[in-house]
């Protein structure tokens, strides 16, 4: 199985995290951002991110949904589950730091465990359609945002952090689960 990065992606995009001032994020969020897939501006790097989980998931034979390399650890399904379910959590506070929404519905419960609810017995389509809906509203929400608002600093995980870096931890994020997957679940 082959579930290598897509080759759409233009290899000559600039990594934008590297114009973006580190005083914008700190060394907690580089872990992610430096995994973030190439763009040159925010709307092509999450289209690029987009692009590699519609690839990604589509790549998963149907039969390892459900697996787990080892007792207690996730499923493949759990994982990518996590990983739409991180991206909601991000997304309400890039929202909630840039001053567009007031009130918290994901983050209020947020811990590993809770990010993984609701994986079991989802097929590939099932993950793929709520993959979909998440990153549409990613999308729509970060292409609406002004650029003080992007540029607007506020807490994400106890970290001063920007709007904007936000979006390249959820691009990292996903590409981190992916070599995960890559490297302890797929043959």
């Amino acid at each position: 199985m082959s579930c290598q990065n897509n080759k759409s992606i233009n290899p000559d995009s600039e990594m934008l995290i590297n114009s973006i001032p580190r005083s914008e994020y700190n060394t907690n969020m580089a872990y992610y951002t430096a995994k973030a897939l190439p763009g040159n501006s925010l709307e092509e790097m999450l289209s690029n991110t987009t692009t590699e989980m519609i690839a990604f998931i589509g790549a998963i034979p149907e039969d390892k949904i459900d697996y787990a390399y080892g007792p207690f650890k996730w499923t493949v399904g759990e994982v990518l589950q996590h990983i739409i379910s991180y991206e909601e959590i991000m997304l309400e506070v890039a929202l909630l730091n840039a001053g567009v929404i007031s009130e918290k519905k994901h983050t209020v419960y947020y811990n590993q465990n809770t990010t993984i609810a609701g994986a079991n017995g989802k097929s590939k389509s099932d993950l793929l359609a709520k993959f979909n809906s998440v990153r549409q509203k990613t999308e729509n929400a970060f292409n609406s945002l002004t650029d003080e608002q992007q540029k607007r600093m506020g807490i994400l995980d106890g970290n001063m952090t920007s709007v904007r870096v936000i979006a390249f931890c959820i691009s990292g994020h996903q590409t981190h689960h992916f070599n995960v997957i890559r490297e302890r679940y797929l043959d």
